[in-house]
């Protein structure tokens, strides 16, 4: 990978459809993959780096070597991706992950992200959020 930063900086991005794949070699670090671009993401992932207890790494998917991780760039575009153990998950799944390599509360909100009935309210959330994350600032209303 290039450009990957131990414990870094960044936040999560969108899907519409969370997904747990294979990956094409396990990482020995879980791998945070996110929007570079986007600075909510950027944010996020700071927040996440100054909470981690656990090893993890983090890398903005523009500058990540995507094949090695078993990810396409339109993945990555979709939704933040989390890549552990040989398995690959994304958008609300992939922040739930983070989460829980975090001290504590954090890992606790890691865990209630997936719990029945919640997790079809992280996933739209996540959705809302993501599909926004474009937008730098609100748009000033015309006149």
């Amino acid at each position: 990978m290039s450009d990957v930063n131990t414990r870094s900086t960044a936040a999560p991005t969108l899907t519409t459809q969370p997904s747990v794949e294979p990956v094409a070699t396990a990482t020995p670090t879980p791998t945070l993959v996110y929007d570079g671009e986007c600075e909510f993401c950027t944010a996020c992932v700071r927040f996440l780096a100054r909470r981690t207890i656990l090893p993890l790494a983090s890398v903005a998917y523009q500058s990540a070597d995507l094949a090695a991780l078993g990810l396409t760039r339109e993945q990555c575009a979709d939704a933040v991706q989390w890549v552990a153990d040989g398995r690959t998950v994304s958008a609300h799944l992939a922040v739930a992950a983070a989460l829980r390599h975090a001290r504590m509360p954090w890992p606790l909100a890691g865990i209630v992200i997936t719990l029945p009935g919640i997790r079809s309210v992280a996933e739209a959330t996540y959705r809302k959020v993501a599909a926004r994350r474009r937008c730098a600032a609100p748009t000033p209303p015309a006149g």
